[in-house]
Order: C-alpha cells, then structure tokens, then sequence
C-alpha cells in the first residue's frame, strides 16, 4: 500500500504545474517581481491563429514544456523566444521535420514592472508580431496556469 501511495504521489508531482524563477535566490514577494504567463489559451482554430508558448527568456531555457506556467521576473527589459503552436499546410504533408524548418522560435524584447502580471498576445500583423500585454495587478493568478484557466473567468 506504501508504495502505491508512493506512486501516485510521483504522479501527481509530475503533473503540475510550476512556475519558473528567473533570477537567482529566494523568491521575492509578488510586489518586487514581474509575472509572465508562458502560454496562450487555444484558440478557435490553430490554423488561423497560433498558440504561443515561450521555451527560453534571456537566453535561459524557461522550465519545461507543458508543466511550466508562468514566469517570475525582476523589472526590466527581457527577451523572449517564442515557438508558435499552429496548424499550417506543411505540417499534415511532412510533419515535424517541416515545422522544425519553417517555424523557427521568434525572439523580442519587452520591459516589466514589478507587481504586474504580463500575458502574450498574438499582433496579427505581417510580421506576425508578438508583445507582452500588461494586466496590472489584481489579474486573477488562478488564469496563470493551464488546468485552472476558463475562458469565462480569465
């Protein structure tokens, strides 16, 4: 019985969700740091408008995929690569090959504030511009991580 508790136990640790610390030391209070959220909720369609998910913030690899949430920043200018989730014609004819080669991590930069929480947002533009987009300071923290957020509250 121990070590089926044990188990599942693991199980549950290896599913959460966890935030990334980007500086070095003890986590600072909310007030002195900036939040991120790594992702983008999915869309109506990912062949028109793609996800996002961040997979390094300056230079460093930001957590890992799919179990890191959201970022704590010290204020300041980052920068930011972003690989894009999105469905495109290449992608049913050769799969992950043709994604690797046409949809290459895009990189910018952008400056926080402590006490506020950042989100991304997708500029539809020709350039296919990515920005952070503040949300102050009371956003609710719960829309932060993935299997918490809800299109109705967040």
């Amino acid at each position: 019985m121990k070590k089926l508790f044990a188990l599942f136990t693991l199980l549950l640790v290896a599913c959460a969700e966890v935030a990334y610390q980007g500086y070095a030391g003890t986590l600072k209070p909310e007030t002195e740091v900036a939040i991120v959220r790594l992702w983008t909720p999915s869309t109506t369609s990912l062949f028109t408008s793609p996800g996002l998910r961040v997979g390094r913030i300056d230079g460093l690899p930001a957590g890992d995929a799919g179990t890191t949430s959201h970022a704590y920043l010290l204020p300041g200018e980052h920068e930011f690569e972003v690989s894009f989730i999105q469905i495109k014609a290449y992608n049913l004819l050769c799969g992950a090959l043709c994604d690797a080669i046409f949809n290459k991590p895009r990189t910018f930069r952008a400056s926080v504030q402590p006490g506020r929480v950042y989100l991304l947002k997708y500029v539809n533009d020709d350039k296919g511009t990515v920005v952070l987009e503040d949300k102050g300071s009371n956003y609710d923290k719960s829309c932060l991580k993935a299997r918490e957020y809800t299109k109705e509250r967040c």
